[in-house]
């Protein structure tokens, strides 16, 4: 009778049970990613409550990021002005009058939901948005090419000129309240979401990039621009844009931003090296 090495086999055993292990996980979590998608999150991403200000009802919409271990977290928590964008911009409002009426804060946010699920073209910017972090290695000639000159176009419209007070300028940056939709003719959704987020950011941050704004601002105040108050906060605003157009920080701060996320966005940026 022929010895058999038992603990030999036991190790293979135990090997290929491990290799069958690791290749169930890796099955699962693929299956689990191609299967799910940021539209099934919508009831995790976005939020509706009704408020009240000077006794007027209101509604008010945010993006909430998701727990760490959630695998669309990365995507979401680092793109949520970017999706608030796409929110406050593309979404459908017809949907505003009908929720106004229900006081069930679950109630309330189902029927959100369920009226972002049925606006097609707010889907279809949500699922332009995740591909490329879903599908890392797709070719990108699919890509729609923007020069780096029209993208810093777009981004100074977002700096916006409310007020002059007592010979102090007024700034104001907005996802809602902004120059773009009576400026832009062609809209470039994903584009103008990338350089709001962008700007946003590095506000926040403790490292800023673009962080000579009130240079610019003392740079347009030393012009006189008119007596009438209405013609003069015009012409600051249109003196305030081609001085961002050609503000070297702010260039820098897009490309800087593009190189960091260039395969995952649905745009490509022509014109950076």
């Amino acid at each position: 009778m022929k010895n058999f090495n038992t603990s030999r086999v036991k190790g293979k055993n135990i090997s290929i049970f491990k290799v069958l292990v690791l290749f169930f996980l890796f099955f699962v979590m693929v299956s689990f990613l191609s299967a799910d998608s940021i539209i099934d999150r919508f009831d995790k991403i976005f939020s509706i409550q009704k408020l009240k200000f000077k006794g007027k009802e209101f509604l008010s919409t945010r993006v909430v990021k998701l727990p760490e271990n959630d695998p669309y977290a990365k995507i979401v928590n680092n793109n949520t002005i970017y999706l608030d964008y796409l929110l406050v911009n593309f979404a459908k409002k017809d949907y505003y009058e009908k929720l106004k009426g229900i006081s069930d804060p679950e109630k309330l946010k189902k029927e959100f939901i369920k009226s972002l699920k049925n606006d097609k073209k707010f889907v279809n910017l949500l699922k332009e948005f995740e591909y490329y972090y879903v599908n890392k290695n797709a070719p990108a000639e699919k890509k729609k090419i923007i020069s780096l000159d029209r993208v810093i176009e777009i981004a100074t419209k977002f700096f916006t000129i409310s007020n002059i007070v007592k010979d102090r300028y007024i700034m104001h940056l907005c996802v809602g309240i902004n120059l773009i939709r009576e400026t832009e003719k062609e809209r470039l959704p994903q584009v103008e979401a990338f350089v709001i987020n962008t700007i946003f950011k590095d506000r926040r941050s403790n490292n800023r990039i673009l962080d000579n704004i009130s240079e610019v601002l003392k740079r347009v105040k030393k012009l006189n621009l008119g007596l009438d108050k209405k013609e003069r906060l015009l012409r600051t605003q249109g003196a305030f844009l081609v001085l961002m157009l050609e503000n070297p920080k702010l260039k820098k701060l897009i490309i800087s931003e593009y190189k960091k996320n260039e395969k995952y966005l649905p745009f490509a940026i022509k014109g950076i090296n």
